[in-house]
């Protein structure tokens, strides 16, 4: 069943659509009718669809700028234009403002107009997948690199406007090479899997948990109101990861140690945030691991608390 919203004032209009669908019998389609850009905006706010057909022409809204406004509320959602007007240079500007394809009401075969739904929606879940890969790490699914700074700087932004502090954690784990070495990179493989899904349970989920990379790891904390409390995250995560890790037939027992830095406090870009928040990470595993430090903005040292 393919979800269908279509937005069109046009009631005959609106009745062919409707009918040339329903003659479509490789797949059946489920069809919302609203006659407003506003009722399309309440009914994609509060229902899934998998495709909107979209006239330009409506009593609250016309021309392209009803293209832009659709796909920048529903980035994610297949949109195929359907116009009284052969316009090929309207077409091209509706497909470069978020469209999938512009068709003309009344032109070309019946099944025409199932197909182009069809490549539509496949071509935004292959649009989908690329941006999964592009912004997702493949073995645990957590937040990589990339969305990892791009998620830091919208939080640092927040943090000022709202004057609330932002926690920084770095994470790195401890003798995690030991079991690579001696079990092999697929139980490796599986414990920092594993890892993954403590570390989410150790945070709310309006916080961001990313892999940098190997078995390091980042978290961003937003919204705590003090160190203690970004301390009592950190004292939960350090004895999640110290419990026994049961891989198959095989047990892990490893640790982790973790820097941490608090924005603003520590008032300065990405990078040296995160050079600071390493620099206090490799003092909590100089120290033996299993802990976690506080990098002190204007001090030679940071405060150290152990599990």
């Amino acid at each position: 069943m393919i979800k269908i919203l279509l937005v069109e004032d046009n009631d005959v209009d609106a009745r062919l659509t409707q009918d040339i669908l329903a003659e479509w019998h490789l797949e059946e389609f489920n069809i919302t009718h609203v006659t407003r850009l506003s009722e399309a905006f309440r009914y994609l706010a509060r229902a899934r669809f998998d495709a909107v057909l979209l006239d330009l022409s409506l009593p609250d809204g016309s021309g392209l700028s009803t293209v832009r406004q659709i796909h920048a509320a529903n980035p994610t959602i297949a949109l195929i234009v359907l116009s009284g007007l052969n316009d090929q240079t309207l077409a091209l500007q509706a497909v470069q403002n978020g469209a999938q394809d512009y068709l003309v009401k009344g032109e070309g075969p019946s099944e025409l107009l199932a197909r182009s739904i069809h490549y539509a929606i496949e071509r935004k879940r292959a649009e989908a997948r690329l941006t999964y890969l592009a912004q997702y790490d493949q073995l645990t699914g957590l937040v990589n690199r990339s969305l990892f700074r791009d998620r830091l700087v919208q939080a640092m932004a927040r943090s000022k406007r709202l004057q609330q502090p932002l926690g920084l954690m770095l994470l790195d784990l401890d003798r995690f090479k030991p079991v690579n070495d001696t079990l092999g990179h697929s139980v490796g493989d599986q414990l920092l899997k594993v890892v993954a899904e403590r570390l989410h349970e150790c945070v709310r989920e309006v916080d961001t948990v990313a892999r940098m990379g190997g078995d390091e790891f980042t978290i961003i904390l937003e919204g705590l109101m003090c160190e203690e409390d970004i301390s009592l995250v950190a004292q939960r995560i350090t004895t999640s990861l110290s419990e026994p890790f049961i891989l198959g037939e095989h047990q892990a027992v490893i640790s982790v140690s973790i820097g941490i830095t608090i924005y603003p406090t520590d008032d300065h870009d990405i990078d040296e945030l995160l050079t600071h928040a390493d620099a206090a990470m490799y003092r909590a595993k100089q120290q033996g691991g299993n802990s976690f430090q506080f990098h002190i903005p204007n001090d030679s040292q940071s405060s150290t608390c152990q599990n």
